[in-house]
């Protein structure tokens, strides 16, 4: 199969590569279901063969055919694992761009939902559909971790400064050329079986007090005892002790193991939930460290990541080594007889609570800038998108101004593009006409942009100009039964929020649709 056409529409791109992924898919199904058929043929063949140099009088020629075949079926065995991991790779890139295809035909429904979402009581998250189902930010949320989508959450909620809108709009112009990183920050966590990361637990169980800082003397001790013992052990049998008294400092370590067995379990569960975890922050770490950024805030966020004079996959490996050697605790009868002659979880933890001094309290920070990093891609990907969006121009004050701006959760065959301009503070737009004309769509496509320019990323318009400001609203009203209040209360309690907000927090947009629609205008 051919590749895609590069310059093909970002719609064609996406459906394109969506196939061909599922068509790759189907191949390497085809391949790893003929590995199965041989593995079964190869297992077969090798039973038979051992089994008749077994109960044939231990023909030497008939067991290592058996051997030898037992060998062939491992190596087959091999070779199927890698083409199920590509088999893997595959969809979870056709489920990349599935859902890419899904957010520009307007299927938000069909997406997994948000990674997070504003409160109720938001001044305009409601009225605008900033969150929800068919939501901006189920258009727009393309992250993986739940930093990410809580920073781009926030942003969307709250105006940011004029310096940070001006750095966010650079990296996300940049992101926007940078469609194969973008798809590799998603196919990072989905390539683990993750939608989803979630770092607070991680973070929480760093910010633990050591167990070992409470007993520095174990540190001390976990290296030093079992050569004492076994220095024991050597002096009785070939020395002039006892050969029993290797048992004196066996004892000890008996006991340290015992007491020190509490909190090894406890690390070790803990560090046993957050393996797939680890590893999959380990993968999206090593696609941002590859990353060649040009813009000012990217080349900020990932200098932040590193701490020690070590990158963090770096750092994140060394922490799953030492987890991985805990996972002797696994092998049963092995564990038994080595854990209290080498002291092997005393040394595991040892290792794993140092990590957790020199790196995992200061790791929070590498989880943030990844977020942000994450969330900024997903601004640009509407900008790479959408063939109407482009960078607004935001300053500290003057007119609101927008040539053929448009909602961007309308497709575009459907919208309807217009001019809108307000010269500044003390003026209004009062929108008419009949029903269904399109009036309400025509202030949330307004705030929609304004909200979009003041997070820092791309708008649907030909040119739009946006003063630093705050946006406020009142278009969808609920009434309450739980509350006792009547649609026109709630209107009227809104209505007063706004001026109250007015008031206290200028200069701000109000949008304000079909005020006091609840009272009777015949009484």
């Amino acid at each position: 199969m051919s590749d895609p056409d590069p310059g093909a529409s970002p719609l064609a791109f996406h459906q394109a590569e969506r196939d061909r992924f599922q068509a790759e898919r189907g191949r390497q199904d085809g391949i790893a279901a003929r590995f199965s058929m041989v593995q079964l043929g190869l297992f077969g063949l090798s039973a038979v063969l051992g089994g008749s140099g077994l109960f044939g009088g231990l023909d030497p020629t008939l067991l290592a055919a058996g051997g030898g075949t037992f060998v062939v079926f491992l190596i087959v065995r091999a070779f199927q694992a890698r083409v199920i991991a590509r088999r893997e790779q595959a969809e979870v890139r056709r489920e990349i761009h599935d859902r890419q295809v899904k957010r520009m035909t307007g299927r938000l429904g069909e997406l997994p939902p948000a990674g997070a979402a504003l409160p109720p009581g938001h001044p305009y998250a409601g009225d605008l559909d900033i969150t929800g189902g068919q939501s901006l930010l189920a258009r727009l949320d393309t992250t993986h971790t739940t930093a990410g989508a809580r920073s781009l959450a926030s942003w969307l909620a709250a105006p940011a400064t004029l310096e940070v809108i001006a750095a966010r709009q650079e990296a996300v112009r940049e992101l926007a050329e940078k469609t194969e990183l973008r798809q590799e920050l998603e196919a990072a966590v989905l390539d683990t079986g993750r939608e989803r990361l979630d770092a607070r637990p991680f973070v929480e169980l760093m910010e633990k007090k050591g167990y070992l800082e409470e007993k520095p003397w174990l540190k001390l001790v976990s290296p030093t005892l079992p050569l004492v013992t076994l220095g024991v052990w050597a002096a009785g049998a070939f020395g002039p002790l006892n050969g029993w008294a290797w048992l004196l400092p066996l004892a000890v370590q008996i006991l340290i193991v015992r007491s020190t067995e509490p909190r090894s379990r406890q690390v070790y569960e803990a560090m046993g939930e957050k393996k797939g975890f680890v590893d999959a922050y380990a993968r999206l770490f090593s696609v941002v460290e590859g990353a060649g950024f040009e813009a000012t805030g990217l080349k900020t966020l990932k200098e932040s990541l590193s701490i020690e004079g070590a990158l963090p996959s770096t750092q994140l490996k060394r922490l799953e080594r030492w987890t991985s050697w805990y996972d002797l605790r696994e092998q049963g009868i092995l564990h038994v007889v080595l854990n209290p002659l080498l002291l092997w979880d005393l040394n595991c933890l040892i290792g794993i609570e140092a990590w957790i001094r020199k790196v995992g309290r200061k790791c929070g920070a590498w989880f943030d800038a990844v977020g942000d990093i994450e969330a900024l891609a997903a601004l640009s990907v509407l900008l790479h998108q959408d063939p109407h969006a482009t960078m607004p121009e935001v300053e500290e004050g003057g007119a609101l101004e927008a040539e053929k701006v448009a909602h961007p959760l309308l497709l575009v065959p459907t919208r309807v593009a217009n001019d809108v301009s307000l010269p500044g503070p003390g003026h209004c737009l009062i929108v008419t006409g009949s029903n269904m004309a399109g009036k309400s769509t025509l202030l949330r496509a307004v705030g929609v942009n304004v909200v979009l320019a003041l997070a820092g990323g791309p708008v649907v318009a030909r040119r739009m100009r946006v003063p630093r400001l705050r946006v406020r609203a009142s278009m969808r009203i609920a009434d309450s039964l739980q509350s006792g209040a009547s649609y026109f209360q709630a209107e009227l309690a809104r209505l007063r929020l706004v001026v109250h907000r007015a008031e206290a927090e200028p200069p701000i947009l109000f949008l304000l649709d079909e005020l006091l629609r609840g009272t009777n205008a015949k009484a």
